[in-house]
This record gives C-alpha cells, structure tokens and sequence, in this order.
C-alpha cells in the first residue's frame, strides 16, 4: 500500500509559474461602439432633446427665443379639452384596429393552414403589408368616395342606396372608416405569424386529439391556441405599439378631420407643432405620448409575461 507523505512541517513549497492574468479586450466594445453612436444620435439625443424643450415656451409666432416656463406645458395639457377627446380616438384607433387585425388574421391563417393555401395565396393575402402606406391609403380614400367611390357604387348596385355617404367625411363613420383600412393594411403581419406558429406546433398532438374523439375546433383551441400564446402576445404588443404611433395613414386619408373625429394623439401633436408652431407645447405632449407607450408596453409585458418567458 503506498502512501503519499505530506511535506515536513516549515519547508516552502515549490513555487509554480506565475499565473498571467488576462488583460480585458476592447474588440467587443469597438463592436459595439458604431451601434451605441447610432442609438445615442438618432434615439436618445432627440428624446433628452425634446424632454428639454418641453420645459420651454417656444412659439416663433408669438415671441422669439426660449422662455422658462417649468411644467406649464404638461399643465396646459392636462386642461386642454381637446386633448382629452383625442384620447378617446386614439385608444378607439389602436384597440380597435389591433383586436380586429387579430381576428382577421387568425381567420386568415386558419383558412390558408385548412386549405393548404401555396406561395401565390399568400403572397396575395401579403400584398396590403407589403403595399406603401400612403398608396394604400390613397386608394382607401378613393373607394370611399361619396359621389365616384366604389364601396358607394357597389351599395347602390346592390338596392342599399339609403347607406351611402362621404364616409371620411362624416364624424360618425370617420374613425370607422380608418380604422377598417388599418385592419386591411396591418392584419397580414399577425397572419404570417400565426402561419409560422401553426407550422411548428407538432402534428402527433393534434393525431392523439382526433384518436380521443376531440374535433378540429376543440384541437385548435385546446392545442394550437395555447401553443401559440406566447408568439401572440409578442406579435400583438408589436402591432399595439405600430398602431398607437402611426401617423401616416390618418393624415393622408383625413388630416385629423372631420372637426377632429380622427385625431390621433400623433396627428394632433403635427398639428400643434407645425401648423401651429407651438413646438414647447408639442414637446410636452410629445413627452406624453411617450410615457403612454412606454408605460403601456411595461404593463402588458409584466401582464404577459408568463406567456412571453419560457
């Protein structure tokens, strides 16, 4: 039996080679480095910009310069009526669109997986995503024209004259209006999603369903639904945050009118700044708007965020 002594007591131990510590390596962050710059410059530099401003009475209308006023901006925000109803139409606009973009696409997608839909059909099912926002809404302003508008044309054609109106014009169709053109542009997206979703749900579950004697409904809600939740809730925060900060569509097809029944709180930030030149103000309310989001955002993935986490 062979044992290992231990060294007499007071005698040094040998030494090894001196351990080099590793100096830190830079590569990484010059990786990183133009990312940052960019982010700094086009993100962050306007949001501390803007922060700032709002703080100002900047009217080149009224005055020159910069005037102090503290938080008399957000203070006139919160007075301002007209604000108020805005927000009204903006959470119409973005719950609105984003709730029926959902049941659209989930329609769509459910369509596309039973018929075995190929390329073309979805390209085609594509095409409203992939088309510009403002052609898309040009030609929605087209079709509701009241005198040679074809959603008009076909009403008459089909004995329900007595529905016919300038629909962009009226304040009680308006919002409907633009927010119907909003689904068609925004509901491909959530549906080529839920397309990839349903492709990597496993077929052996839905064949143990069928063997159970469950029907293609129940499999859909009981398997493909539940699978699918959290790539939903990801997609629909996406659409949400799209939707509430779209400006585009709204201004081509009404401007904000008629009497501001389609003001969006971004359409009436344009307003205050550059047709009114109140940019202090609209700083302020830009400030808003990004706290709506932001703090919106937070909310819902702390809500979802079983769904979203692994």
């Amino acid at each position: 039996m062979t044992s290992t002594a231990a060294p007499p007591v007071g005698r040094a131990l040998v030494p090894g080679p001196p351990v080099r510590r590793r100096r830190p390596s830079w590569t990484p962050y010059l990786f990183l480095a133009p990312a940052v710059a960019a982010v700094g410059a086009f993100v962050l530099y306007p949001v501390v910009a803007v922060a700032v401003q709002s703080f100002f009475d900047i009217s080149p209308a009224r005055h020159e310069g910069w005037d102090f006023v503290g938080l008399a901006n957000y203070a006139r925000a919160l007075r301002d009526a007209a604000l108020w109803s805005v927000a009204g139409n903006t959470a119409v606009w973005t719950v609105g669109s984003v709730v029926l973009q959902l049941l659209v696409a989930i329609v769509a997608a459910v369509v596309l997986d039973r018929l075995g839909g190929g390329g073309v059909v979805r390209a085609v099912f594509v095409v409203p995503w992939a088309t510009p926002v403002v052609v898309g809404a040009l030609a929605w302003k087209f079709l509701y024209l009241p005198d040679y508008g074809l959603l008009n044309q076909v009403l008459g054609a089909v004995g329900l004259g007595s529905l016919e109106r300038a629909w962009l014009a009226d304040p009680k169709t308006a919002l409907a209006a633009v927010v119907i053109t909003n689904v068609w542009r925004g509901f491909p997206f959530l549906m080529v999603m839920i397309v990839a979703g349903m492709a990597t749900v496993p077929v052996e579950l839905y064949e143990a369903a069928q063997m159970d004697g469950a029907s293609w409904r129940h499999a859909f809600w009981s398997i493909t639904v539940p699978l699918l939740r959290p790539m939903l809730m990801a997609s629909t925060l996406m659409a949400l945050i799209w939707t509430f900060n779209n400006f585009s569509m709204i201004y081509v097809m009404t401007g904000g009118g008629p009497a501001g029944a389609t003001d969006i709180l971004t359409t009436f930030v344009y307003k205050a700044s550059f047709k009114s030149f109140e940019f202090g103000y609209a700083s302020a309310l830009s400030m808003v708007l990004f706290g709506v989001v932001a703090l919106g955002s937070a909310l819902y993935l702390r809500l979802t965020a079983k769904d979203l986490l692994p």
